[in-house]
C-alpha cells in the first residue's frame, strides 16, 4: 500500500519543476540585465528597482537549487511552496509590475521618497525571505519534527475509504459556511460587531476546504478514472465554483487550483513537462478570470455591509450579467490592469517602509501598536471566556493609518509588520521563526515518510494558513486555529475511513 504514495527524498529527479523555474528566473534577470546595460529606462517609471529585483529573485533561486540537488525538490516542500506561489510571484513580479509603470495604485503618492524607498523595500524583502529560509533549513527543525512524526498515530487506510466521509464533511463545511454568509463573517462583508462564537463558525467552514483537498487526494491516488471518480470530480467542480462565487474576491480561483495542485501531489503523482505546461496555463486564465469577477462582484456590491444571504446571492447574479453585457475587450483590460496591481505588493510595502517610523505615534489610538505581541499573548483564551477581546492586527485600522482609506484590506505581509513592530532587525530574526516553524510542520506530516491521508490533511490546512500577505501576528495564531480545526476533521475521517474499512474486510471474510 504504501508504495503507491512518493517520499520526499525520492522525488522525481526528472520533475521539470526545477529547471522551468530557474528558466523563469533566467529570463527576469536576462531582462533586467538588458535593460540596464542600454542605459535607457525605455518608458519605465522606476529603472532604478530592476538590479534589486534581480538579487531578490537570485536570491530566491538558491534553496530551490539546492533541494534540486539534494532531490528534494517538490511542490508540497513548505520553502518552495511559499517561493513559487507567494514570494516570486508578489515580490519579482509585482515588483517588475510596479517598475514598468502597469501598477499605479493612488498610494504610490504616499512613498516619500521613491529613489531610496523602493529599492530599501526590496532589500527588506530579500531580509526575510534570508530569514525565512535560514529557519527552513536549520537542523534543529527537521530532528524536532522526526520526533513529533515517531509519536503520530500509523493508522493509515485506503485513500477510497475516505470518498464517503470526504464527502459528509464537504457537506458540513457548506452549510457552515452558508450559516456564515448569512452572518456577514464571511465574503465580501464585514460584521459591524464580532459575537462569541463567530471565530467558531468561522472555522467550521473550513472544514470544506479540508475535504476538497481529501476528495481530491482520493481521486489522484486511484489507477484510474472510473465512475465513482466521475461522481467525486462534478461534486468538487459543482462546489468549487459555487465557493468561488461566494468568496467575491480574487483569490478564490487561486485557492481551488492550490488544493488541486497540492493534492495531486501528495496524492504520490508527478508534474511531468505536460501537466506543468497544462498547470501554467490554467493557472494563468484562472487568475485572469479571478482578478475581473472579484473586482466586479465588488464594485457591484459597493461596500462590506452585511447582507442576508438571497441579497449576497442577487449580487453575484448581477456581477455575472454585468462581466457577460461589458465589451469584451473592456472586460479584459480592465482585468489586466487590477491583475497587474493585485500581484505588486512591494508598492503597498513600501508605503509602510516609507511611514512607519512617522506614524509609530499614531498607532496606539488606533489599537496597533506592539500588536504582534498583544495577538500572540492572547490568541489561545477564547472569545468565549473573554468576549471583548480587543483584536490587536486589525486591517481596516491599518489601512486608515497608512492608506488614509479604511474601506479595503491593503497588504502590509508579514516583513511590513515585523518592520512596524521590531525595526530592520526583526525582519530576519521573525522570518526564521516562521521557516523553521514550517519545516518541524513539514517533517512531522509528510517529509522522509510515506505519505499517508490524515496526516497530509492537516499538513495542506496548515500550510496554506499561512499568509504572507497579512499580519505577522496573524500567521501562528491563525495557524493554531486552523490546524486544530483540521485536526477535529482528520479525526472524524479516520474513524469512518476505519470503520468502512473494518466493514469491508467483514464482508470480504
Amino acid at each position: 500500500m504504501a508504495t503507491r504514495f512518493f517520499t520526499a527524498s525520492g522525488d522525481a529527479t526528472r520533475n521539470p519543476l526545477p529547471a522551468i523555474a530557474i528558466m523563469a528566473f533566467a529570463v527576469v534577470a536576462g531582462l533586467i540585465a538588458l535593460l540596464m546595460s542600454t542605459g535607457t529606462s525605455l518608458g519605465i517609471p522606476y529603472p532604478y528597482l530592476l538590479p534589486w529585483l534581480l538579487v531578490l529573485a537570485v536570491v530566491m533561486a538558491v534553496p530551490l537549487v539546492i533541494l534540486k540537488r539534494r532531490g528534494k525538490f517538490t511542490l508540497a516542500d513548505p520553502i518552495v511552496f511559499a517561493t513559487l506561489s507567494y514570494w516570486y510571484p508578489a515580490f519579482v513580479l509585482g515588483g517588475l509590475s510596479l517598475a514598468a509603470g502597469f501598477s499605479h495604485p493612488y498610494f504610490l503618492a504616499f512613498v516619500q521618497d521613491p529613489q531610496i524607498n523602493y529599492p530599501y523595500t526590496v532589500l527588506i524583502l530579500i531580509l526575510g525571505y534570508v530569514g525565512l529560509a535560514a529557519g527552513y533549513f536549520l537542523p534543529l527543525g527537521r530532528h524536532i519534527g522526526a520526533f513529533f512524526e515517531r509519536h503520530l498515530p500509523k493508522a493509515d487506510y485506503d485513500p477510497n475509504f475516505y470518498a464517503i466521509p470526504g464527502s459528509v464533511l464537504l457537506f458540513l463545511g457548506i452549510a457552515n459556511t452558508a450559516l456564515a454568509i448569512g452572518l456577514g463573517l464571511i465574503g465580501f462583508q464585514r460584521a459591524s460587531e464580532i459575537g462569541t462564537f463567530d471565530g467558531l463558525i468561522f472555522l467550521t467552514t473550513l472544514f470544506w476546504l479540508e475535504a476538497s483537498f481529501v476528495l481530491w487526494f482520493v481521486i489522484f491516488s486511484r489507477p484510474k478514472f472510473n465512475s465513482g471518480s466521475a461522481i467525486l470530480l462534478v461534486l468538487l467542480g459543482a462546489t468549487a465554483l459555487s465557493k468561488a462565487l461566494y468568496a467575491g474576491n480574487r483569490g478564490s480561483v487561486i485557492q481551488i487550483f492550490i488544493v488541486i495542485a497540492l493534492a495531486y501531489k501528495l496524492s504520490g503523482r508527478k508534474f511531468q513537462l505536460k501537466q506543468t505546461v497544462f498547470a501554467g496555463v490554467v493557472l494563468t486564465i484562472a487568475l485572469l478570470l479571478g482578478t475581473i469577477y472579484g473586482t466586479t462582484f465588488r464594485n457591484v456590491k459597493g461596500d462590506e455591509s452585511t447582507s442576508n444571504f438571497g441579497s449576497y446571492s442577487g449580487n453575484i447574479m448581477e456581477t455575472l450579467d454585468k462581466i457577460g453585457s461589458d465589451a469584451q475587450f473592456s472586460t479584459l483590460n480592465s482585468g489586466f490592469n487590477t491583475f497587474a496591481e493585485r500581484i505588486d505588493l512591494v508598492s503597498s510595502l513600501a508605503v509602510v517602509v516609507s511611514n512607519y517610523e512617522q506614524l509609530a505615534p499614531y498607532e496606539e489610538s488606533y489599537g496597533l501598536d506592539h500588536n504582534i505581541l498583544k495577538d500572540l499573548s492572547s490568541f489561545m483564551v477564547p472569545r468565549v471566556l473573554w468576549p471583548d477581546k480587543p483584536v490587536a492586527s486589525e486591517p481596516h485600522q491599518y489601512s486608515d493609518l497608512y492608506f488614509n482609506y479604511s474601506e479595503n484590506s491593503f497588504g502590509i505581509t508579514p516583513m511590513g509588520d515585523l518592520i512596524r513592530n521590531y525595526g530592520p532587525i526583526g525582519v530576519p530574526i521573525g522570518m526564521l521563526i516562521i521557516g523553521f516553524l514550517l519545516r518541524v510542520l513539514y517533517r512531522t506530516f509528510v517529509e522522509d515518510q510515506p505519505v499517508i491521508l490524515w496526516r497530509a490533511a492537516i499538513y495542506f490546512m496548515i500550510l496554506t494558513s499561512v499568509s504572507y500577505e497579512s499580519f505577522y501576528a496573524s500567521i501562528i495564531p491563525y495557524g493554531v486555529k486552523v490546524g486544530t480545526t483540521a485536526f477535529v476533521g482528520a479525526l472524524m475521517l479516520a474513524f469512518f475511513a476505519r470503520a468502512l474499512g473494518a466493514k469491508n474486510r467483514t464482508a470480504v471474510q
